[in-house]
């Protein structure tokens, strides 16, 4: 440094020391090191270069340390102001920890290992602003007034809000044709309701004949095509358990009407093939399937199951899984246990068809063009 003074006498001892120690490098010319007692004077008041330049003696001034590779013999850095320095050393020598530049250590930067860096001092800011920005919120959060929690763990939730409900049947006894049909028959008509826009009107069961014939002939309805005939099979009702229900169109009118009557299976119903003659096969369709007697009919008999066949398949109490009857019993051949096995796995597969020799006998009949079930006489 400018400012200081070296000793000649000074540099003489301590370059005769460093010869007495066996150094193996020769001290540099221009190593200008401060002489024991020495003052730095006004070191705070220096001014900081505009780029200064990484050198290997400013990194020894910094950290007390001689630069690595350097050939200088008995260089150290100068102790703190005020503090005498030791101006020669073994090149092997450890410097003191409490080593200082001149003008004292920085604060921040006594220790490389422990002073930050740029990319430490902004990542501390981020994380200060982070926890800050937390801080905030849940400041914020606490001065809401948090929800009322319910009165115990196992509280009941509020019930589901039902879906509308669906049309109802309404009372139809206001319509024109219920009116008519009450005036032209006292007593036949029990009860008329309309659902969707669809009539129908329950008629007294000994009265249906008549009413059907009724609206066959009027002349403003004129309801003359049956377009189905079935029954419903309701067994709670033990005085009327099956409706037989009629459903009539009106082709010039472009109007329809269902008509229903109550029964059992002693009673039955009057047949109207008199004033439809379609209703003939849906008749005995019923007959077959519910058991119902029509009376009156020109050919009640099954259509749809052989003549001895036992109980009607579309009650609600008939089983709707296979059963060995009388009549499987009668016209069916007898089965060893292994064709049994197999007429039992082919069920349950659905390959009963074709499955027995009657079966076969039956398809071969159909191919003859003969008649499986030949009409009485």
């Amino acid at each position: 440094m400018a400012d200081e003074k070296i000793q000649p006498g000074d540099a003489k001892d301590a370059n005769e020391q460093g010869e007495r120690e066996g150094a193996k490098a020769s001290p540099r010319a221009d190593d200008k090191s401060p002489s024991p007692g020495s003052e730095i004077k006004n070191a705070g008041e220096l001014p900081k270069p505009e780029h200064p330049a990484a050198s290997p003696e400013s990194q020894a001034a910094l950290t007390g340390k001689a630069p690595s590779g350097s050939s200088t013999s008995g260089t150290t850095v100068p102790a703190s102001t005020g503090e005498s320095a030791t101006a020669s050393t073994s090149s092997t020598e450890t410097p003191a920890l409490d080593a200082q530049p001149p003008g004292g250590a920085s604060p921040s930067v006594g220790d490389p290992t422990k002073s930050p860096t740029q990319s430490d001092l902004e990542k501390a800011a981020k994380i200060a602003e982070a926890k800050a920005r937390a801080a905030a919120a849940k400041q914020a959060a606490g001065d809401k007034p948090s929800p009322p929690k319910p009165a115990g763990a196992g509280a009941p939730k509020a019930p589901v809000k039902k879906k509308d409900e669906g049309p109802k049947p309404a009372d139809a006894s206001r319509h024109p044709l219920v009116k008519k049909l009450r005036e032209a028959f006292d007593g036949a008509v029990v009860e008329a309701t309309e659902f969707i826009g669809q009539r129908s009107i329950r008629i007294e069961r000994t009265r249906i004949l008549e009413v059907c014939d009724f609206l066959k002939r009027d002349r403003e309805s004129r309801f003359d095509f049956l377009s189905d005939l079935t029954c419903v099979h309701f067994p709670d009702r033990a005085e009327a358990p099956f409706d037989v229900v009629y459903n009539l169109y009106s082709i010039s009118a472009n109007e329809r009407v269902r008509l229903k009557v109550a029964t059992d299976e002693e009673a039955g119903v009057e047949s109207v093939t008199s004033v439809w003659p379609t209703a003939n096969w849906m008749e005995r369709e019923v007959f077959d399937l519910f058991g119902v007697p029509f009376r009156n009919h020109p050919d009640l008999r099954r259509i749809l199951l052989p003549p001895d066949w036992e109980g009607h398949p579309l009650r609600k109490e008939y089983p709707l899984e296979f059963i060995e009857n009388n009549w499987t019993a009668k016209h069916l051949p007898e089965f060893t246990e292994v064709q049994k096995e197999q007429l039992e796995q082919r069920r349950n597969y659905g390959l009963e068809i074709l499955s027995v020799p009657a079966e076969r006998r039956v398809r071969e009949i159909f191919r003859g063009n003969k008649e499986v079930m030949p009409k009485d006489k």
